[in-house]
């Protein structure tokens, strides 16, 4: 099994790369985050589903991710992380017809300030049932991650309709707790 050997980051067009949920101001109420919980509603190519506790429970997730992250070692210059998949998820990426996509080699990654969780975050930090659970990964032990684990493979086998029903083991998450190489802070 091959490594990849980048990161990628998929994002709305219209609103830009490396934004977070977890930064807006209203939390819950916040008229952006209203907009993402019903426009599957409106928007027949939008499929990503957020429940109405989202913010809440991803606030959580991201203190305990925060926390073992900082016990293992690393040095999050974020309060809230940035997410990318470990090489690519057509999966993810056909969440949204109009989702644009940016790759990071993993050689550009600040091993001090990226992360990783098998599978995605929300998962692995709520749920005790696999080896992998609960745990957060560091850049340099991915060779190993993968040689133990491998990568998943069931990226087009899950409907995004129904996907909180499923395992949902469909990618290796990686989340920067900084402003990734060669953009700025957006305002």
């Amino acid at each position: 099994m091959r490594l990849p050997e980048f990161a990628t980051h998929y994002y709305l067009s219209e609103n830009g790369p490396f934004l977070s949920l977890s930064e807006l101001s209203a939390g819950l109420e916040d008229p952006v985050f209203l907009n993402l919980l019903t426009r599957h509603q409106r928007d027949p190519n939008y499929r990503r589903r957020y429940g109405r506790n989202y913010i809440e429970v991803r606030s959580k997730v991201e203190a305990r991710l925060r926390e073992l992250f900082i016990a293992r070692g690393g040095k999050p210059r974020r309060r809230h992380p940035f997410y990318l998949v470990l090489g690519e998820s057509p999966w993810f990426r056909d969440l949204n017809a109009n989702q644009n996509e940016l790759k990071i080699p993993l050689s550009q990654l600040d091993h001090e300030t990226t992360s990783l969780t098998y599978p995605d975050s929300f998962i692995a930090l709520s749920r005790d049932d696999k080896p992998y659970y609960n745990q957060v990964f560091l850049l340099s032990e991915l060779s190993e991650l993968v040689r133990r684990f491998g990568i998943p493979e069931n990226d087009h086998a899950v409907p995004y309709e129904r996907y909180w029903e499923t395992e949902f083991e469909l990618y290796i998450e990686v989340q920067l707790w900084d402003i990734p190489p060669g953009f700025k802070a957006q305002q």
